[in-house]
């Protein structure tokens, strides 16, 4: 295998780009069971039996790796100590590394790199390894992923807005290096010397969830725009909120890198209700993801600059390289002083299946990372008649 690492280029370099979620299961598992059925669901799957390679013109690709070094291991560690200890042991990608599994006492804990798939991805790979550990035999699941070539045609960037993409590699190209693995260790440990993270986890019963979705149903908006009009009530000034978005072209069920994303930026009107205030966010949502160039303009953006160019965004932001170029470059695209005051990821109700033989999913809990241009990130999953919030935040 090769594929050419391109609209998901930005998660090369950045130092935090580890999904976590944390299963709850009803029902009696066995380590060993839990241990053989994570490898088999890794062998299943193309892009998790691949390794990372970045070439001498900064070009990168997924390659075939022969010993992927995924794992799954036994641990006395609660769900927010697995991810404050793993956050500081940084991710192998170029040894085939892209997900940690874990038995611990909150129940099964996954890591994944943000490479080895996005949100979606990452509950199709839990489905699969459930289905194992319930006794089926896994299917080979081909890679995936999106490439600027494979986006509609009308969602091609502006024109302005390609001349932007061109002035900027323009002005790279006077200074432009390559980064390598070595960067990007040194650039990850120097990080993660001085940080931490923190995690806050709301539960919603049924009964809390029905009075919220009966409520935001009657107003006419959408669950997520309601909750960002509770977030954002308190804030003084216009906010800058990012939503990540599936950006799927066809109902396919593979691990890969879909996630696209759009933003809106609205100031919460004192005088009129949450739903009120909902119900424009609701408006400005609707009328970004009804157009297709503002669905995928991220994507053309990302596959359109040069690829060392885009790592500088994160490595600007973990304070390891620095030009007054770059420095410019990361302020205009979210990664220096001014980030998204909001990065919101809905993955709804989930989209797996919850019984498994004599075991099933009770619920699950969903964190995001905290990527370079955000400054709170929240994860939105729904399982069974159970809706859990995570805020993902540095302490």
């Amino acid at each position: 295998m090769r594929y050419r690492i391109e609209t998901e280029r930005e998660n090369l370099f950045d130092v935090n780009m580890v999904i976590a979620m944390r299963v709850r299961i009803e029902g009696e598992i066995v380590f060993e069971q839990l241990e053989k059925a994570f490898r088999k669901a890794v062998a299943s799957y193309e892009i998790l039996n691949s390794r990372v390679v970045i070439e001498d013109n900064g070009d990168a690709y997924y390659v075939d790796c022969n010993d992927p070094a995924s794992s799954f291991t036994l641990s006395g560690l609660g769900f927010e100590e697995l991810i404050n200890a793993n956050e500081k042991v940084r991710f192998k990608i170029e040894e085939g590394e892209y997900i940690r599994g874990f038995l611990s006492p909150e129940g099964l804990v996954f890591l994944m790199h943000h490479l080895g798939g996005d949100g979606k991805s990452f509950l199709y790979f839990i489905e699969s390894f459930m289905r194992i550990v319930s006794g089926e035999e896994p299917s080979f699941v081909p890679f995936a992923n999106l490439r600027t070539e494979d986006l509609p045609d009308n969602s091609r960037l502006p024109y302005l807005y390609r001349l932007f993409v061109r002035s900027w590699n323009r002005k790279w190209l006077k200074i432009r290096r390559v980064f390598e693995f070595g960067d990007m260790e040194r650039a990850f440990g120097d990080f993660w010397k001085t940080h931490k993270t923190k995690i806050v986890i709301e539960e919603y019963g049924k009964e809390q969830l029905d009075e919220l979705l009966s409520m935001t149903k009657a107003a006419g908006c959408s669950l997520t725009s309601y909750l960002t009009a509770q977030w954002i009530k308190g804030m003084p000034c216009k906010a800058d909120v990012g939503y990540a978005v599936d950006g799927r072209l066809d109902d396919v069920r593979t691990m890969g890198n879909f996630a696209t994303g759009i933003h809106i930026n609205y100031r919460y009107d004192p005088n009129k209700s949450v739903c009120e205030n909902a119900l424009r966010i609701n408006a400005l949502m609707k009328r970004k993801l009804s157009d297709p160039r503002c669905l995928y303009s991220v994507l053309h953006l990302i596959g359109g600059f040069d690829p060392a160019l885009i790592d500088t965004l994160s490595l600007e932001a973990a304070g390891y390289y620095h030009t007054k170029t770059t420095a410019r470059f990361a302020d205009v695209m979210n990664y220096g002083r001014k980030k998204k005051d909001l990065s919101i990821t809905n993955l709804m109700r989930a989209d797996i299946c919850t019984d498994y033989g004599n075991l099933r999913i009770k619920d699950i809990a969903f964190v995001p990372p905290v990527v370079s241009y955000g400054r709170n990130l929240i994860g939105i999953i729904t399982v069974n008649d159970t809706m859990i919030v995570t805020r993902h935040v540095y302490k």
